[in-house]
């Protein structure tokens, strides 16, 4: 019997594959970029944000909700 193939997670994204990975819209996303609260790499002209980007980002965010 096969062992199962364990899950990988991607160490870099595309900015919608980012968006998608924590659950908000890419143009969301591009604001977040445009803040600079998230930095992108290039990669042959493609921009990549790295998983840890997006870890230290949402680490960052408050815990309760802004009133």
């Amino acid at each position: 019997m096969a062992a199962p193939k364990q899950l990988r997670q991607p160490l870099a994204y595309s900015v919608t594959g980012a968006a998608e990975a924590i659950g908000i819209s890419p143009s969301k996303l591009e604001e977040v970029i445009k803040r600079c609260d998230i930095s992108v790499k290039w990669i042959d002209g493609k921009r990549v944000i790295e998983a840890s980007e997006l870890l230290a980002y949402l680490d960052a965010l408050p815990i309760e909700r802004a009133s």
